[in-house]
């Protein structure tokens, strides 16, 4: 089978820390293990700048770049515009594919809402501008993401690691948006997640990791990386009644055109 993870973070001190030979380790054994290409996405300009790294170092991984929107409340509002640019400096290398990740997180106390919201519409605008794709990051915070990537409807993304239900997952396909599926598909009672797996258009699915963080089933409670993605798509292929094979080629395929530029 080939396996592409779409979403990764080979960059997270975890690997240094929990993983034989750290993230580089972890990269070049899941590769060995089948993993044909892995996308690594940075969260602020520090860690894309690493992405962009790790990038030009594996030639089967590819970039995303991009601020988190936990990551933006800790710039400091005189330096978000220089941040910005950095990111768009860094998406015109040609191994970074998408912008991301980015998006809204109303998970924690003393959000800063405006903050992710301005950081959140610069970036879609500057996705936009540069032909390239975003990855979406949306916790606790489905209607907001929906509302605003529904006022760029000049932009085309995934909606990463995706929580919601199936009508929702039929509105983002509806509108030429991919949904990616990480660990928690696997997880027993994840039956709204389940649902939205099975409703999801065929070409707008996609599988991923969020490594090191979301390992499935089995390996709850370890250190995920890209080698543990087939039981992500074991569990979609078993939810949407395909072969697993099948299921590998169709989400290679649908990654493979999804990260490739267009400008």
């Amino acid at each position: 089978m080939r396996l592409f993870d779409s979403h990764a973070h080979y960059n997270d001190r975890r690997f240094e820390e929990e993983f034989e030979g750290g993230g580089r380790g972890a990269l070049l054994k899941a590769h060995a293990e089948g993993v044909e290409m892995i996308c690594n996405v940075g969260s602020s300009v520090g860690t894309s700048e690493e992405s962009v790294a790790l990038a030009e170092e594996f030639d089967f991984v590819v970039a995303a770049v991009g601020i988190h929107p936990c990551d933006a409340q800790e710039i400091p509002a005189i330096s978000l515009d220089a941040a910005l640019a950095r990111i768009e400096a860094m998406a015109a290398h040609e191994k970074v594919r998408a912008i991301g990740e980015i998006g809204y997180d109303f998970h924690y106390d003393g959000t800063n809402r405006e903050r992710q919201e301005y950081v959140f519409a610069a970036q879609l605008e500057m996705a936009a501008r540069l032909s390239l794709p975003v990855v979406i990051h949306s916790r606790d915070a489905a209607g907001p993401t929906f509302d605003l990537i529904a006022a760029h409807r000049e932009n085309c993304g995934v909606l990463h690691s995706f929580s919601g239900g199936a009508e929702l997952a039929r509105q983002y396909c509806a509108m030429g948006w991919h949904i990616s599926f990480s660990g928690p598909v696997t997880y027993k009672n994840a039956n709204r997640l389940k649902e939205a797996a099975l409703a999801v258009d065929a070409d707008k699915l996609l599988v991923e990791t969020d490594c090191p963080y979301l390992p499935p089933v089995p390996h709850r409670g370890e250190i995920n990386y890209s080698g543990y993605l087939h039981h992500t798509l074991e569990a979609v292929a078993s939810i949407r009644g395909l072969a697993p094979e099948d299921a590998a080629e169709l989400t290679y395929q649908n990654a493979s055109a999804f990260f490739g530029r267009t400008k």
